[in-house]
């Protein structure tokens, strides 16, 4: 993934140019629906997860045109470089949005998130010699890479073992596939995804996280505008996506074992009162307000 050094000049600009401007109003799905296009914001160049060029769109750009096609609307991208441009950008989803109640309802964006679709986390890429192992019987000297200043670094390198640090998740692969380093502390979309391109080195997964609830976690879509019914149909959409199958086969295009989320509702991130029948009827609504 590219560093974007040289446009950082440019980013600041296009940054400054839009902190003036108020955040947007909400767009519920009656709306999106009189549009006819539901908006994602995702990165220009961070496969697996999105792209603006080449033949693979991302996970997050796949997914969202099956989202806007079960909404019976297209899918336009606003392509953005940082989380602090969502804000100021046209967009209606932001995908892979970490379920968390407490920093969901901190969090500046205010998103209101659907039924959890995918089991996130750290998990250890590890040489084939290691596999099968739990983290009690890997030897102390294994040289793992973990992302600097993480949780997996401080838990890792509190267990006794050696820990390399790094900036990024793909060069902790690189270093992994030069023999660097024996071991990656990642997450299992970065770990599938370079596997994918290199099956040759065999590379293992190891879990010793699952159920830590600070390293793992569950993702869901993000909505930023969304009304009840919006995320109702989202919710819908999911389901049949996940029921299908064909949820699991859309991750394995990209070399990613599918991890079926822990939870099936999303978080309740504050109450609202309930629609009034009449507002309902006034929206075309009366089936969703039962």
């Amino acid at each position: 993934m590219s560093r974007c050094r040289p446009l950082c000049l440019g980013l600041l600009l296009a940054l400054l140019a839009v902190a003036l401007a108020p955040p947007l109003a909400a767009r519920p799905l009656e709306d999106i629906r009189r549009r006819g296009v539901i908006e994602l914001c995702a990165h220009p160049n961070a496969l697996p997860f999105a792209s603006r060029r080449g033949p693979l769109r991302g996970l997050q750009v796949e997914l969202a045109e099956r989202i806007a096609r079960g909404l019976g609307v297209a899918l336009a991208v606003d392509w953005v470089v940082t989380r602090w441009q969502i804000r100021y950008a046209d967009c209606d989803l932001v995908m892979d949005t970490i379920v968390d109640r407490e920093a969901l309802a901190a969090a500046e964006l205010r998103l209101r998130v659907s039924r959890p679709y995918f089991r996130s986390g750290v998990v250890l890429a590890v040489r084939p010699e290691y596999a099968g192992r739990g983290l009690e019987d890997l030897p102390r000297s294994l040289r793992i890479g973990v992302m600097i200043g993480s949780l997996a670094h401080r838990r890792l390198e509190r267990a006794g073992f050696v820990t390399i640090p790094f900036g990024f998740e793909d060069e902790m692969m690189a270093a992994v596939a030069a023999g660097e380093i024996d071991a990656a502390a990642v997450t299992p979309i970065s770990l599938g995804w370079f596997r994918r391109s290199r099956p040759d080195l065999g590379l293992a997964v190891l879990d010793p996280f699952e159920g830590d609830a600070e390293l793992s976690w569950d993702l869901a879509v993000g909505m930023r505008r969304s009304d009840r019914f919006l995320r109702r149909a989202v919710n819908r959409i999911l389901e049949e996506l996940l029921a299908s199958g064909e949820l699991a086969a859309l991750y394995a295009r990209y070399g990613i074992t599918f991890r079926p989320p822990r939870t099936r509702t999303p978080p309740r991130t504050g109450r609202r009162p309930p629609l009034a029948a009449q507002e309902c009827v006034r929206l075309g609504y009366r089936r969703e307000c039962r």
